[in-house]
């Protein structure tokens, strides 16, 4: 994957995690680029089953999912993994 693939794939999933962000506050709090970093969760991953995973909406996990399906929207991957 060259450069300018891996540039688009990181800029859809920051928009993506403003989106989900987005739609769990209150109308009159919103989340910008600038802002993302401080309302994302500081834990990234989880332990199941002793297995070390990624956590859901972590900027890994949707850097992956969007690699996969580049046109993948938030309803998707809500509807998909149950969060």
């Amino acid at each position: 994957m060259n450069g300018k693939r891996s540039k688009q794939i990181r800029k859809k999933a920051r928009l993506l995690q403003i989106e989900w962000i987005n739609s769990l506050l209150p109308d009159g709090e919103q989340v910008t680029l600038d802002t993302l970093k401080e309302a994302m969760p500081e834990q990234t991953h989880f332990m199941q089953n002793r297995t070390l995973r990624l956590s859901f909406m972590a900027n890994k996990w949707i850097e992956k999912q969007v690699k996969r399906n580049f046109n993948v929207t938030l309803k998707e991957l809500t509807n998909r993994y149950g969060q």
